[in-house]
C-alpha cells in the first residue's frame, strides 16, 4: 500500500499552504524589545513591504498572514514570536 503523504502534500500545496511551510525557516523567537527595535528600523509607523522585509524575513508569505502583500505591526510581532523574523539577513 502506498503512503498517503504525496496526496496530502499535493492537496495542501493546492490550497496555498505548502509553499510557505516548505520554504519557511525558523530561528529562536526574538524578545519583544528586539522585535520592536527591528520593526522601528524596518518599517517605523508604516506597513512593511516585501522588499523592506528581506533583511529580516526569509519567507515573506509566512508572516503576511492575510496575504495583502504587506506586513502589519501585528503580523510582524506574531512572526517574531514564531521565529520567522531574525535580526540579520542570513546567508545560506
Amino acid at each position: 500500500m502506498s503512503s498517503p503523504l504525496p496526496v496530502i502534500a499535493a492537496a495542501v500545496a493546492a490550497l496555498g499552504f505548502g509553499v510557505a511551510y516548505a520554504e519557511s525557516t525558523t530561528a529562536p523567537a526574538l524578545t519583544e524589545d528586539e522585535c520592536r527595535a527591528i520593526w522601528n528600523t524596518a518599517a517605523g509607523r508604516a506597513e512593511l513591504s516585501a522588499d523592506g522585509a528581506k533583511p529580516y524575513i526569509d519567507n515573506f508569505e509566512s508572516v503576511d498572514t492575510n496575504r495583502d502583500r504587506k506586513v502589519s505591526n501585528a503580523e510582524f510581532r506574531a512572526g517574531c514570536k514564531a521565529g520567522l523574523v531574525h535580526k540579520l539577513h542570513r546567508v545560506e
